[in-house]
C-alpha cells in the first residue's frame, strides 16, 4: 500500500501491517524529497501581515523564493501532479510490486485521481484507492474557501443544536458567531502575538477574517472541532486569549510553498466549475476568505509562468475506490468527495461526524480511529465488497462544555 506522509501518525497503522507493507512516499518537492521546495520567505511575509505592515496577497516573498529556486537549478514545471503520479508506478515498479493499493490525504486525494487516471499505462496494477478528505480536480478550492468554512461552520452548529449541554450552553451560536466576525470586520482589536522562533511579541489587530484563520486548526483536527462552541461564546464575551495562539503558531510554519504554487498554477486549465455550483452559499461574511486566498495563488502562478497542463480527465474507473469525508472539514467537505465518486464506477462514500480533515488519521483515543481503520481494513481485505460501516452509527460529536 502506498501512502503519503500522514498515515505514520496513523493509529490503526499496526492493523493495516498485519496485512500488507507499507511504503511512504514523498512527492517531489516535499520536506523529504531533493530538491525540497521550501519557502522560509513565507514566515517574514506573514508576520509582516500579522503587523499590518504588507497586505496578505502581497506576492514579493514569492518572487524571492523563486528567484533563489532559480538559483539551484529547479526547474518548476517538473513539479505537478501528473509528473507526481507517475513517481508512484515509477517507485511501485522499482520496488518489484505487480500490483499496489494507494491511500491519499488532501493533496493526496488529487495525486489519488491522477493515479487511478493513470492505472492503464504503467507495469504495475493499482488495485485499489482510498482518498480521505477529497479534493474536487475541477474546482479552485482556494477560492471555494468561504464555502466550505461555511458548510463546515453549519455542520458545526447543527451539531451543537442536537445536543442537550451543547445547545443549552451555546443558545444562538450561529447568530453569534456573525455578530461576532460583523463586529471584528467593523472595528478591529489589538491582539499581541508571539513568534515562536524568538518568543517576541508583536503588536497585530484582530479582524473578522482573521478570526476566521485562527479557528481553522479547530475545524481541520479532530476532535477540537467540538471546542469550538465555548471558543465563539469566549470571544463574544472578550475572551480571545485561545485564538492568539492559534495565530501565533501560524506565524512560522516549514512548508514546500513553491511546490505547492507549481502544483496548483499547473492545473489552472482543470478548474472549470464555481463554487456557487457545487457547495451552498455560503455566510455572506466569509466570501472575501475565498477571494484572498484565491488572488493569493493566482498572483504566484503570473510570478512562476508554470506550463499549463491539459484538463484532467478521468479514466480507469472501474478501480474500486474507498471515500472518507470529515464533517467538520473546512478544506474537503462532503460534496467535494460525493462528486469525485459519482465518476466511479465502484466508489464507497462515508461521512464521519464530529471529524476534521481527514478521517483515518485521527487520535487513537477516539472512537472515529477504530472506525475508519476498521472500514480500511475491511475494503483492503475485498475491494469489490462493501465494507462494513456499521460502527459509522454509534459515532457522535463531543462538544466541550462548561
Amino acid at each position: 500500500m502506498f501512502v503519503n506522509l500522514a498515515l505514520p501518525s496513523h493509529p490503526g497503522l499496526k492493523a493495516l501491517l498485519q496485512s500488507r507493507n507499507l511504503i511512504f512516499m514523498e512527492e517531489r518537492g516535499t520536506k523529504y524529497a531533493i530538491p525540497y521546495l521550501s519557502c522560509p520567505e513565507l514566515n517574514a511575509h506573514s508576520i509582516a501581515v500579522a503587523k499590518w505592515e504588507k497586505e496578505y496577497t502581497d506576492p514579493d516573498w514569492i518572487k524571492v523564493c523563486h528567484e533563489r529556486m532559480k538559483t539551484h537549478g529547479v526547474n518548476p514545471n517538473a513539479f505537478n501532479t501528473r509528473e507526481n503520479a507517475a513517481d508512484i508506478y515509477f517507485v511501485a515498479d522499482a520496488l518489484g510490486y505487480e500490483q499496489f493499493n494507494f491511500y491519499g490525504v488532501s493533496y493526496g486525494t488529487l495525486l489519488g485521481q491522477y493515479v487511478i487516471a493513470q492505472a492503464d499505462k504503467h507495469k504495475s496494477q493499482l488495485r485499489s484507492v482510498i482518498l480521505d478528505g477529497v479534493v474536487r480536480p475541477d474546482l479552485d478550492f482556494n477560492l471555494a474557501s468561504g464555502h466550505a468554512i461555511s458548510y463546515a461552520l453549519r455542520n458545526v452548529f447543527h451539531a451543537c443544536t442536537q445536543d442537550q449541554k451543547c445547545s443549552r450552553a451555546y443558545p444562538n451560536l450561529e447568530r453569534n458567531f456573525l455578530a461576532l466576525v460583523d463586529r471584528l470586520n467593523q472595528k478591529p482589536i489589538d491582539l499581541a502575538l508571539t513568534i515562536p522562533s524568538s518568543q517576541m511579541m508583536i503588536a497585530s489587530m484582530l479582524d473578522g477574517n482573521t478570526f476566521v484563520d485562527g479557528i481553522m486548526p479547530y475545524l481541520l483536527t479532530t476532535p477540537h472541532g467540538g471546542d469550538l462552541p465555548k471558543q465563539i461564546q469566549a470571544a463574544s464575551q472578550g475572551d480571545f486569549a485561545w485564538i492568539a495562539k492559534k495565530l501565533s503558531e501560524a506565524l512560522e510554519n516549514d512548508n514546500a510553498k513553491e511546490m505547492y504554487h507549481s502544483v496548483l498554477c499547473a492545473r489552472t486549465k482543470s478548474l472549470q466549475v464555481t463554487p456557487d455550483q457545487v457547495l451552498p452559499a455560503p455566510y455572506p461574511q466569509l466570501l472575501p476568505v475565498g477571494i484572498r486566498e484565491s488572488q493569493a495563488v493566482m498572483k504566484a502562478c503570473h510570478l512562476l509562468q508554470i506550463e499549463l497542463k491539459p484538463p484532467f480527465v478521468q479514466q480507469n474507473s472501474e478501480i474500486p475506490t474507498l471515500i472518507f469525508n470529515g464533517a467538520f472539514d473546512p478544506v474537503t467537505p462532503q460534496p467535494y468527495g460525493e462528486a469525485v465518486a459519482k465518476n466511479l464506477k465502484t466508489a464507497y462514500v462515508y461521512t464521519f461526524p464530529g471529524v476534521g480533515h481527514g478521517a483515518l488519521i485521527v487520535p487513537a483515543n477516539l472512537p472515529a480511529a477504530a472506525c475508519s481503520t476498521q472500514i480500511a481494513v475491511n475494503f483492503l481485505t475485498n475491494p469489490n465488497k462493501e465494507p462494513d460501516s456499521s460502527c459509522l452509527s454509534q459515532l457522535r460529536p463531543v462538544f466541550s462544555v462548561e
